[in-house]
């Protein structure tokens, strides 16, 4: 070991970042790494190493019709679906055990309704204790620590050894990696945030209404498209439209680039029949709270009264400091089976980065991590019964784009085709309105 305090050898030797950071325990075990340095996820991984003096005895690996348990992480789209489906495909005596620190499951979609005051939080969400009434163990608390060697996930109320392990975390929001961001702006993703928009929304009589997406990725590509939208329908209802201008800033050249250049100038055109302002290729710098202005990497400020933001993604701590991680800055997984470089390891949805043919990441979307799931809860189903798996993850997905008086847009396709994804945008309508709204009550309905 060299002593490098100034860096020198750091700066001769290396193009900027380090390939591969590696924290090794007493035992000789690795306990840590990561393909880049991240201060905070070692010192949380040194700090586990430390304090942690005993662990539940691991399962071994179970086949056959011995008892098992699986573990599914995250109580969202994917981790739901994914639950519901290893119940009815395993053995009444396989335990299925799934952990979310929160209590209750949102169903995300519905913030956008919310936003303009057409739902309350109550109406799309359901406590997930409910899960017990089907087989399902709902453990209401935090995984701290994936020991993926061992089996085994540390949890705040104890550590669950695991035969079989589905990662389903999803992104965490990240707003405080925004400095002014609290003082400043409206997260377009909690219900918080909406109840917060909707209220001013309502009281708003003139000024501007900005959309901002600061960084890529971001789950629902959609998403910030609808809100601005949605903002344009409820003003004009309203009748203050006149007075207010809606700008949306994006780092993106087109609405959703993974689709067909098509989906997205169908998008922007949208906007534009609209009168919201269209800025792709914005490449955000900071925010000022003091004079409530955007700022972009140039310097250009741009004056904003009601600012709606999708804030920074990130993978979840527990993934951010284990073996998982990938350089992406979250899982890495087969395209097709969902599988990690870690046997009987799974990764579904958000948390999990899946690269297309044309290089491009998969979108993180509710409708992929549905599917996902299903397929992870097959081939975990069928590898218990000692069977060689045929299920595999297709790469098909569909979203509806909401615009507004009671109208909407629908868009789906394969999006695993080669050399590009194949996806088309059906003329909106109110058909694909109510559709989304049958959508919403099915999904609450049939998996709570």
């Amino acid at each position: 070991m060299i002593s490098d305090g100034d860096g020198t050898l750091f700066r001769a030797l290396t193009n900027g970042w380090v390939p591969w950071s590696v924290l090794v325990g007493p035992d000789g075990t690795v306990v840590f790494s990561e393909n880049e340095f991240d201060e905070s996820g070692f010192s949380n991984a040194i700090q586990q190493m430390v304090e942690r003096t005993t662990v539940t005895t691991p399962a071994a690996r179970r086949t056959g019709g011995a008892v098992g348990c699986t573990v599914v992480l995250g109580g969202g789209t994917g981790g739901l679906v994914a639950a519901r489906e290893l119940r009815d495909r395993l053995p009444a005596d396989h335990r299925i055990v799934l952990v979310d620190r929160a209590p209750d499951h949102v169903y995300q979609p519905s913030l956008l309704w919310q936003m303009v005051g057409e739902r309350r939080p109550s109406q799309f969400s359901r406590p997930l204790h409910r899960l017990q009434q089907k087989g399902i163990e709902f453990l209401n608390t935090e995984a701290e620590a994936l020991d993926l060697d061992n089996r085994v996930v540390v949890t705040a109320a104890g550590d669950l050894a695991y035969d079989s392990l589905v990662v389903s975390l999803g992104a965490r929001l990240a707003p405080e990696t925004v400095p002014g961001f609290e003082e400043m702006a409206y997260n377009l993703y909690t219900t918080d945030g909406c109840a917060r928009i909707h209220s001013a929304l309502a009281t708003l009589s003139e000024g501007v209404v900005a959309v901002l997406i600061p960084e890529l990725p971001y789950k629902c590509p959609a998403a910030p498209y609808e809100a601005a939208f949605l903002a344009e329908s409820f003003l004009r209802r309203r009748g203050i439209r006149r007075n207010v201008e809606i700008h949306l800033f994006t780092p993106e050249h087109t609405p959703m680039p993974v689709a067909p250049a098509a989906l997205g100038d169908s998008v922007a055109d949208m906007l534009a029949a609209r009168g919201i302002h269209y800025h792709p290729l914005f490449t955000f710098q900071e925010l000022r709270p003091e004079t409530g202005e955007i700022v972009d990497s140039e310097g250009r400020a741009h004056q904003v009264d009601l600012l709606l933001v999708v804030p920074p993604h990130q993978a979840p701590e527990v993934v951010r400091s284990s073996p998982l991680l990938g350089l992406s800055g979250f899982i890495h997984v087969d395209p097709r089976t969902l599988r990690t470089d870690y046997d009987d390891v799974y990764a579904i949805g958000d948390v999990a980065t899946i690269k297309l043919p044309n290089g491009k990441a998969l979108p993180k979307a509710g409708v992929f991590a549905h599917a996902e799931a299903k397929t992870v809860a097959e081939r975990i189903a069928d590898g218990y019964s000692g069977k060689s798996s045929a299920a595999v993850f297709n790469g098909h997905g569909s979203c509806w784009i909401e615009l507004g008086d009671g109208r909407a847009g629908f868009a789906g396709g394969n999006f695993y085709a080669e050399p590009e994804p194949q996806v088309k945008i059906r003329r909106p309508g109110r058909p694909f309105h109510w559709s989304k709204v049958a959508f919403e009550k099915w999904w609450l309905h049939h998996w709570l």
